[in-house]
């Protein structure tokens, strides 16, 4: 009998095994099970089987420390102590989640193989033409997450007017920071650039491989610019490393009060273009396997560590089950193809 999915490629592709910075082997990485917990197999008459059967692997497209890292690990703790098994959870970093999505493809459609999605993955999708918004099963959305463009505390660019001029008077001479090419973070900010009148080599896009990275390339100075989102450079601004000089939202964000929105600054960006967050399984997982996934999500997200988690990263609450999230994700493509054409 072949290993379950979870263990034919927990090596990956190259076979080298991705550690976190101080050598912690992220394959290795299993949150511990409760004590007193014993695996609760969920019966699925439709599907004629129990779910789960061991083992959950859960394959993240990003490097470990950034925002969609953290609130997965968060997620899989959560789902370890509902579901009494083992959530490794392995990061496959690389081709804004083209190498992450080949994995998935390669993993049984069992139930057993689940993965993050951001926005950027529909990016992915139409720079490199190898998969596309059928590649994967959109099992169900987790959060929405607005756009900011920040800059270092000592920068000379005081808010978005600076911003532009500078690039006017000057094109080349500012870089900002983001994830990957045609990443969800690209995308907003051609929008941004469409609204500002600006030539599109204006400001140089520099893609990183995590947003995380983005942001302590900027702190270190190596861009002026980066593009990012409230929970990961809230600390830096209360340290006062950095300023926000715009948000790509309806109104300000109770945790960053002085940073003005796009419109007020005077530039009309379309607020529907939003950062998400949710989990895929593999292609052809039954739906019966993908509800009964997130039946248990969607009961961890409501747990209130969960909810102060969510609070506390000025994310907006955004679960959808598998049919709403299908639909969600359509309308998002399809910004993705007009922008990105």
């Amino acid at each position: 009998m072949s290993a379950p999915a979870w263990q034919d490629y927990s090596d990956g592709e190259d076979g080298e095994r991705q550690k976190e910075p101080g050598g912690i082997n992220m394959l290795g990485m299993r949150f511990v099970a409760l004590a007193t917990g014993c695996a609760l197999s969920l019966a699925l008459p439709a599907a004629g089987q129990e779910w789960p059967k061991g083992d959950i692997r859960y394959i993240l497209h990003v490097e470990p420390g950034g925002a969609t890292d953290v609130m997965a690990r968060r997620l899989a703790e959560g789902l370890q102590q509902e579901l009494g098994v083992n959530v490794i959870v392995e990061n496959r970093s690389g081709g804004s989640g083209a190498r992450q999505v080949a994995q998935l493809q390669r993993a049984r459609p069992d139930g057993q193989t689940i993965g993050s999605v951001t926005a950027s993955h529909l990016g992915m999708f139409q720079q490199t033409g190898q998969f596309n918004i059928d590649s994967v099963e959109w099992a169900c959305g987790l959060v929405l997450d607005p756009y900011l463009i920040a800059v270092r505390t000592d920068s000379e660019i005081e808010d978005l007017a600076d911003l532009v001029s500078t690039a006017q008077e000057q094109p080349g001479s500012l870089s900002i920071a983001g994830f990957g090419e045609n990443s969800g973070g690209e995308v907003a900010w051609m929008m941004f650039v469409e609204a500002a009148g600006l030539d599109e080599g204006a400001i140089n896009w520099v893609p990183y491989n995590s947003v995380g990275d983005g942001v302590v390339a900027t702190l270190g100075g190596h861009n002026q610019l980066v593009i990012a989102y409230p929970g990961l450079v809230r600390q830096h601004v209360e340290a006062g490393t950095l300023r926000v000089i715009g948000v790509m939202a309806d109104e300000r964000l109770e945790m960053l009060p002085d940073a003005p929105t796009y419109a007020e600054a005077g530039f009309d960006v379309d607020t529907n273009w939003q950062q998400f967050r949710g989990v895929v399984m593999p292609p052809e997982t039954p739906v019966e396997l993908q509800n009964a996934l997130c039946d248990v999500v969607e009961k961890v997200m409501a747990t209130p560590a969960m909810q102060k988690y969510v609070a506390d990263s000025e994310l907006v609450p955004g679960f959808m089950p598998p049919e709403e999230f299908r639909t969600f994700v359509d309308a998002q493509n399809e910004l993705t193809i007009q922008w990105t054409q």
